[in-house]
């Protein structure tokens, strides 16, 4: 994979506008990996009335790996894991030893889930509302505040793509 600094990942952003959804999701999470040397990454609207979070963005690596059969596109807040902390906790959460992490908002992840050894995630903020939540995993090394403060960068200016964007 090639990496990249986040004025390039930014300015990458700029060929996005007017894309389809699928090129706009593949693109930004590429574009989270390539940031971060992360193998898998996704991105969520978060609805802060409903509490409810709309996957719309999955990096080709985590679907290519992941066997779930049903994989729901809505998640109820309350029914996430460690993912949906970064909405509760409303900053980054970082977990560079998953396999050993003890937190009450661990449940694991069903069989034929993508194997997670650290992730990374963080509520992406608009008017002090959460409005999107972008995820990153499976760096060789452990996630810093550098790759939150990237991921954060990247993600707002993304945000700004995304909002005009129709999903659904």
């Amino acid at each position: 994979m090639i990496l990249k600094t986040i004025e390039e990942s930014i300015a990458d952003l700029e060929k996005l506008k007017g894309k389809k959804n699928t090129e706009i999701a593949d693109a930004l999470t590429l574009g989270m990996c390539q940031l971060t040397d992360s193998t898998i990454s996704y991105f969520a609207l978060y609805d802060s009335i409903a509490k409810n979070l709309t996957m719309i963005g999955w990096s080709k690596s985590a679907m290519t790996n992941c066997a779930i059969i049903n994989k729901p596109i809505v998640y109820k807040l309350d029914d996430t894991g460690l993912w949906g902390d970064a909405i509760r906790e409303r900053k980054a959460v970082i977990t560079n030893d998953y396999k050993n992490l003890v937190k009450p908002t661990k449940k694991g992840y069903p069989k034929g889930h993508v194997m997670v050894r650290r992730h990374m995630n963080l509520p992406i903020m608009e008017s002090g509302r959460i409005v999107l939540v972008a995820g990153i995993g499976n760096k060789k090394d452990d996630y810093t505040k550098i790759d939150v403060q990237n991921i954060e960068k990247y993600m707002n200016a993304a945000y700004q793509i995304i909002k005009a964007t129709k999903w659904g």
